[in-house]
């Protein structure tokens, strides 16, 4: 006698999510090279950048339970990027981003980290340090900060030669433990890998919005399902809420593989 195995209640996705196809990622990428090729403004990269947040999958949980979120203010002095929380053993961590223009470079002609690239890094640094000079008032807007990551995206990988790349991967040693520092073609890659998550043939499954959330969003505590984590990341109730969000999800998209693969397999 067959098993009959009940099929869960697939999480809330957005249908934007849904939507997506390896087709449609092919053409989204295609759009974000272009972009790059011509060397779109910070401000383009950034619009589009929020608008396809499965371009930060691998440093974003997909199936996590953090949105991204937009410019994000600190006080009246900084404005991040982008935000976003990873969940943790040890509580949330928080992830902070700065986008800077395809067309600034990394290095000046003669090996020396161009003012761009030093200006991003310091401004990683002058979070840090806003944070820690505020930490109560950047923990009503972000509960739990304490160290966040900083994340320096700027200029193209075919702007470095192999002189560069090295004292690029000695950059990237000496600051470690506060910033990570890629070029903007990082997210090419970072795009293309979610075509695994949708050859299902059902599109997208993950929570994670679309589009970016707003600061607005962030100040009121949106999402619901983000807050719950946050507001209690250790109790055993939580921990309980989201494994079996988790575990339900994998379990939705294993089964919606499993048809599609008996449905295509030939006879």
């Amino acid at each position: 006698m067959a098993i009959k195995v009940e099929k869960p209640e697939p999480l809330p996705v957005d249908p934007m999510v849904r939507t997506l196809t390896e087709d449609k990622i092919d053409e989204d990428i295609a759009t974000y090279v272009r972009m790059l090729d011509q060397e779109a403004s910070e401000s383009d990269v950034h619009d589009f950048l929020a608008k396809h947040s499965y371009f930060f999958n691998s440093i974003l949980r997909m199936y996590g339970v953090s949105p991204l979120y937009s410019k994000v203010r600190l006080g009246s002095q900084y404005e991040i990027d982008f935000a976003f929380f990873d969940t943790g053993s040890f509580g949330p961590e928080w992830h902070l981003v700065e986008i800077e223009a395809p067309s600034k470079r990394m290095f000046t002609k003669t090996g020396d980290p161009t003012a761009s690239l030093t200006h991003a890094i310091q401004q990683i640094r002058d979070w840090h340090d806003w944070v820690h000079e505020n930490l109560d008032f950047a923990r009503k807007l972000m509960p739990h900060i304490e160290y966040p990551l900083g994340y320096v995206f700027i200029g193209r990988r075919s702007h470095l030669i192999p002189d560069t790349m090295k004292k690029l991967r000695r950059l990237a040693h000496d600051h470690r433990m506060t910033t990570r520092i890629h070029t903007l073609d990082w997210f090419e890659n970072a795009a293309r890998s979610v075509k695994d998550l949708v050859r299902a043939g059902n599109g997208g499954t993950w929570p994670v919005p679309m589009c970016a959330m707003s600061h607005a969003d962030l100040a009121a505590g949106r999402p619901d399902m983000a807050w719950e984590w946050l507001n209690n990341p250790h109790a055993a109730n939580n921990r309980d809420y989201y494994r079996q969000l988790l575990l339900s999800e994998r379990k939705y998209f294993y089964l919606n593989l499993t048809e599609y693969s008996d449905r295509n397999t030939d006879d």
